[in-house]
């Protein structure tokens, strides 16, 4: 007959009363889960001092871009004053350009009347007695005699 032979068959282990866990430092291997980049103090130094001229960069660009904003806000403060005075110079114009202005103005100033009133104009003395001597009208002749003593230079 053939046995059979069971091997490994955990046997049941008694209870141990747990004791006092003392605390002991012990020697732990390389950390697996860093990069694994080693640098040498100079190294170190030199990433160090990238870092704070970084730093420096943009302290420096920030500084500037602050100066560079003061400038712009007084621009924008200009603009709009610029842009308040076009405001009231297009106020006063169209006041300026108004039809009921120009009236009263061509009225009163320039003694103009509007259209469709005619008013006729009579001279406060009368005509003198015997009438104005007329000129003889000018004569339309062209000739060359006629105009050449116009012409000739005198000495």
């Amino acid at each position: 007959m053939a046995g059979a032979r069971v091997i490994g068959i955990p046997v049941p282990q008694p209870r141990r009363e747990p004791r006092a866990r003392t605390r002991h430092l012990r020697v732990v291997g390389r950390d697996r889960s860093r990069l694994g980049i080693t640098l040498s103090p100079r190294a170190g130094v030199a990433v160090t001092v990238l870092a704070f001229l970084a730093l420096f960069c943009v302290a420096a660009s920030h500084a500037l871009l602050i100066q560079n904003q003061a400038e712009v806000d007084e621009l924008d403060e200009r603009v709009a004053v610029e842009q308040a005075r076009y405001e009231e110079l297009r106020l006063e114009v169209a006041q300026l350009e108004s039809p009921q202005r120009i009236m009263d103005e061509a009225i009163n100033t320039l003694g103009m009347v509007p259209p469709g009133e005619t008013v006729w104009l009579t001279p406060d003395e009368p005509a003198p007695p015997g009438g104005a001597a007329e000129e003889p009208p000018e004569s339309t002749d062209t000739s060359a005699a006629r105009v050449k003593p116009y012409l000739e230079a005198t000495p």
